[in-house]
């Protein structure tokens, strides 16, 4: 399974590339958010592709499920830094989004 060439894959450094924008904006004092936020997104796409590279569907699954759970969280963390107020509106609704799809499209992917 060619992992390069799915949308799951283009979707999720989609959401790395909008993460690193938030990483470049967030204000001193929000480290702890920012560190969780770089694990989470870039979980995304490194479990999707190792998934790709595993040969049994069970296998496939759990890192799949794995990813799922990562974009869970980014979207969890962009709750929070809208909450805090050092996200916008529109860069949270955005990621969130993204976030949404990702794990919809992640549930079907086997």
């Amino acid at each position: 399974m060619q992992h390069t060439n799915s949308r799951i894959y283009a979707c999720a450094l989609e959401l790395v590339e909008l993460a690193k924008g938030v990483l470049d904006q967030l204000p001193d004092g929000y480290g702890f958010l920012a560190d969780q936020l770089r694990r989470a997104a870039a979980s995304v796409p490194l479990n999707f592709a190792e998934g790709c590279g595993k040969h049994s569907v069970r296998d496939r699954q759990r890192y799949f499920l794995s990813a799922k759970g990562s974009a869970y969280e980014v979207a969890a963390i962009l709750d929070v830094a809208g909450r805090f107020g050092v996200i916008s509106a529109d860069i949270h609704s955005r990621g969130s989004d993204l976030c949404d799809h990702l794990a919809a499209m992640l549930s079907k992917y086997k």
